[in-house]
């Protein structure tokens, strides 16, 4: 995690920086993991401690144990309030997205199968789409990690890819990996979606 630290140390975007974000204590962890619905991967467990989390005003929003802890407790009111990937990116959206919430795409199994099978730590937000696309950061019960893209104008492109991932787990990869490829494109500008 030292690479991820050095890049948040260095890190200026064009229209905010990283936040200070308080590192998490063993309490903070265990509360957390009530939350979602497999075991923490030791590697995130390590993020938490040693980095805290990433967020800014405008890009990033992977949290803090404690504001991700906040975050949650926030959302119980609402129907779909786990951290699965599914009703994060309703929550993203301001808890207002039909086509996931009626069951227009996924089936409510299907909702169900990814929720448990891929929890959400946050994401980071595309400028240059207007705040009309986020990339997710998951994990799977092998302690692998993703970044799912999700459009609004094509959610069923990351319905679609996270099917795919229900039946062949995610690919090998370190949460460290993923945060180098978000950290990359936000400091060129996002380049990905020009």
């Amino acid at each position: 995690m030292e690479e991820i630290k050095n890049r948040i140390a260095a890190c200026e975007l064009e229209y905010d920086e990283i936040q200070e974000s308080s590192l998490a204590s063993d309490e903070e962890i265990q509360e957390l993991t009530s939350y979602f619905s497999l075991p923490l991967p030791q590697e995130l467990i390590t993020f938490y401690k040693t980095v805290g989390g990433i967020e800014s005003d405008e890009t990033f929003r992977i949290s803090s144990a404690e504001n991700l802890i906040r975050y949650m407790k926030q959302r119980t009111a609402f129907s779909h309030n786990s951290a699965g990937i599914i009703d994060m990116i309703i929550a993203f959206w301001a808890n207002d997205r039909p086509e996931l919430q009626e069951y227009k795409l996924l089936t409510e199994e299907q909702t169900q199968k990814i929720n448990e099978a891929f929890p959400c730590i946050g994401w980071m937000m595309s400028e240059e789409d207007i705040n009309e696309s986020g990339e997710y950061v998951i994990f799977d019960k092998n302690g692998n990690f993703a970044n799912i893209y999700c459009h609004q104008d094509n959610i069923k492109a990351a319905t679609n890819e996270l099917l795919k991932h229900l039946e062949t787990g995610l690919p090998e990869r370190s949460l460290e990996n993923v945060l180098e490829e978000l950290f990359e494109r936000a400091e060129g500008n996002l380049s990905r979606w020009d």
